[in-house]
């Protein structure tokens, strides 16, 4: 059954997602990963989107956003376009990097924004690149457990979930339970 496109409305959660064409890596070396980083900051945030939980991997990437206005889809596609264009020049290469245009499916529950953030902040322990989640640098996870200064600028959502007095160390522990929980979000991502 074709899946029903969802209108990226303002206001509104999302998880924003997308992977190398036929899942080739699109992040060689620290250099992309902060260029890409660098163009999320100059071209989403604040006034197309707020940026609530991130992971970049070697093949894909994972953002969990709040939409602020109607351009989103117009500056994904110039962060896309901004940075094949980048790492063609850099890598000796032509043609689309990614897969497709990015995909976006709504994040309509207080759970599913849990939930997913944990899914996405655990991304990189399930694929085994680190042992815990605070040794990956491409993601906001060690900005949301520390008192760090954040690589980007983001929204606090999931720390207003938490009614402890510290909502870092009470979403580290949320995130900690899942490495052993069932919980998967492997059948939201790329359908």
């Amino acid at each position: 059954m074709p899946q029903r496109k969802v209108p990226l409305v303002p206001g509104e959660y999302f998880h924003v997602f997308n992977r190398g064409l036929n899942s080739e890596i699109v992040f060689r070396s620290d250099r992309n990963y902060l260029f890409f980083l660098r163009r999320i900051t100059e071209l989403l945030i604040p006034k197309t989107a707020s940026i609530i939980a991130y992971v970049l991997m070697p093949t894909h990437y994972h953002l969990l956003i709040q939409i602020n206005n109607e351009d989103f889809s117009e500056v994904m596609g110039r962060l896309s376009l901004s940075y094949t264009k980048a790492v063609n020049r850099e890598w000796e290469r032509s043609g689309p990097l990614f897969e497709s245009r990015f995909k976006a499916k709504l994040v309509d529950t207080d759970k599913y924004i849990l939930g997913l953030s944990r899914y996405i902040h655990l991304n990189p322990v399930s694929a085994h690149l680190v042992e815990k989640p605070e040794e990956w640098p491409y993601s906001n996870y060690r900005d949301l457990i520390s008192q760090t200064d954040e690589a980007l600028p983001l929204e606090n959502l999931v720390h207003s979930y938490f009614d402890h007095i510290d909502q870092r160390t009470a979403y580290q522990s949320f995130v900690q339970a899942g490495k052993s929980e069932k919980e998967s979000f492997e059948h939201l991502l790329f359908d």
